[in-house]
């Protein structure tokens, strides 16, 4: 099992370095203009993550449609969240903000510590020659970029409880759908049919033997859904905590 390979730390790290000082960049010239000023990077980001996600389902249609390619990953998520976040501004938006900070939060975490299990080095090989690996690359860089935005432009205020349960609640709708589509289609959506991780697929297989596929499977699929609940919730946490400590760096700043 390898987290970074050698390509990830030729081009993830220096997009990392790229996105930090964009962001610092922008909190400078916009982080104290309104909200409708503040949130104009992010809705570009959501803009280009739709375009993005349009054309690959065009392209793969036109090629022979890939059941891989329906939109029920952890990380197709962010064709919805992220346009809702970026636009919607009605009753609901603390709701749709938690909820689009916490995806985000996790996917920074997932690209910050194991970038092999969101894109292989294979893709990022393939980046110019390939648009599915284009799409991938650029896709979750993207996506990645947003929670430095949220953090920098402040675009939510955190408030625990109601927080947590919009993140629960939306979780559990996900992880069900997905889930049960995974089984159904026999595709292996956000690992929820088998999984990307060998050492733990390998003791699924041990397991498979003994207790049959129905049993293995039901307690593999439950066992992914609590971890993908405990991970949002996690990740939720990671960011008011990146939240709480970049204000405070800005006020000691602000006294200076």
């Amino acid at each position: 099992m390898v987290l970074w390979t050698p390509e990830h730390l030729k081009t993830l790290l220096p997009s990392f370095i790229v996105m930090i000082i964009l962001g610092v960049l922008l909190k400078i010239f916009i982080g104290n203009k309104s909200e409708k000023i503040r949130f104009i990077p992010f809705q570009i980001c959501a803009v280009v993550i739709v375009i993005l996600e349009i054309l690959k389902q065009v392209i793969s249609f036109i090629r022979g449609y890939d059941l891989y390619h329906i939109p029920l990953h952890f990380c197709s998520l962010f064709i919805f969240v992220l346009p809702a976040m970026a636009f919607y501004h009605g009753k609901y938006k603390d709701y749709v903000r938690a909820i689009g900070s916490a995806v985000s939060a996790s996917l920074f975490i997932f690209m910050a510590v194991y970038p092999d299990l969101i894109y292989s080095a294979g893709a990022i090989k393939g980046t110019f020659t390939n648009f599915f690996d284009f799409h991938t690359v650029v896709f979750h860089t993207v996506a990645t970029f947003t929670f430095v935005l949220i953090v920098c432009l402040n675009l939510h205020t955190p408030k625990i409880k109601r927080d947590a349960l919009s993140v629960l609640v939306f979780m559990i709708g996900y992880c069900l759908i997905a889930s049960i589509m995974a089984q159904i289609l026999k595709t292996n959506f956000n690992n929820f049919y088998q999984c990307n991780i060998a050492p733990l697929q390998a003791v699924k297989d041990a397991i498979l033997p003994v207790l049959g596929f129905t049993l293995t499977q039901t307690i593999y699929v439950l066992i992914v859904i609590v971890l993908d609940l405990a991970f949002t919730q996690g990740a939720y946490h990671f960011y008011r905590l990146v939240n709480y400590l970049v204000k405070k760096l800005e006020l000691k700043l602000k006294k200076q």
